[in-house]
């Protein structure tokens, strides 16, 4: 089948009864930052491990899209080390992420917050990388492997909120670092495929679109996302699926 003609063709897992449009004023004013990638990653991707860890404690993260176009060193080594199931963000895999309930917003960064916003693929704002780099060694009390979420457009990764009925937070991705705080783990299939996401190391909390079930009025374009006890409610079941 040829792939020239509707890029919506790519998308299976859209509706297109309410997923249409293109949203283009939702990411208008993040386009300063994409003036800076092309000067960060062309010298580091030369450098030796010694050398880029240095490169990372010493310097903040590059305000950057991510992963640069010519990979650091460190998103090699990672490629086969899990079992097929798990995918590698260096194959450039990205991945929408949906609530159960509204299936046509996805999760996005809306000045600093992780929210919910109507599903456009051409947004990298709400493109993601799912980064098992950890799972060997951090899982859940349930034995399953850990994982980052990393935003494409600003390589700031999902952190665990202050506690139950806070926000999540975002920090810049540092691949040197283990560390718990932005690792979470996807439930046991709660039907239908949709899973809840929790943190790594309290499997209690997940993510909870804010009021996004019926009763509190339903998701709407800027939700927040919580941690929350799971209740089973629609708007704590997720699904993180490829963007084809």
């Amino acid at each position: 089948m040829s792939h020239h003609h509707h890029n919506h063709h790519h998308h299976p897992d859209e509706r297109h009864d309410c997923c249409h449009g293109d949203h283009h004023d939702h990411h208008h004013h993040h386009d300063d930052r994409h003036h800076h990638h092309d000067d960060h990653h062309h010298h580091d991707h030369h450098r030796h491990h010694s050398e880029n860890h240095e490169h990372y404690r010493n310097q903040p993260p590059p305000p950057a899209s991510y992963p640069p176009a010519q990979p650091y060193p460190y998103a090699d080594p990672y490629a086969q080390r899990y079992g097929g199931e798990i995918i590698s963000h260096n194959h450039n895999s990205t991945f929408r992420i949906y609530t159960k309930a509204e299936e046509c917003y996805s999760l996005s960064i809306r000045e600093d917050s992780v929210v919910l916003v109507p599903t456009n693929h051409h947004d990298d704002f709400q493109h993601w990388y799912k980064d098992f780099r950890w799972g060997n060694e951090v899982k859940d009390e349930e034995g399953l492997p850990g994982f980052a979420l990393i935003n494409k457009a600003t390589g700031l990764a999902i952190k665990h909120s202050l506690g139950a009925k806070h926000p999540v937070r975002l920090i810049p991705f540092n691949p040197e670092y283990i560390d718990e705080s932005i690792l979470w783990t996807e439930s046991h299939d709660t039907g239908e495929g949709f899973r809840h996401i929790r943190m790594v190391n309290n499997i209690r909390l997940g993510f909870d679109a804010f009021h996004g079930d019926k009763d509190h009025g339903g998701v709407h374009d800027g939700t927040i996302v919580v941690l929350w006890e799971w209740l089973k409610g629609k708007n704590q079941r997720w699904k993180i699926v490829p963007f084809y």
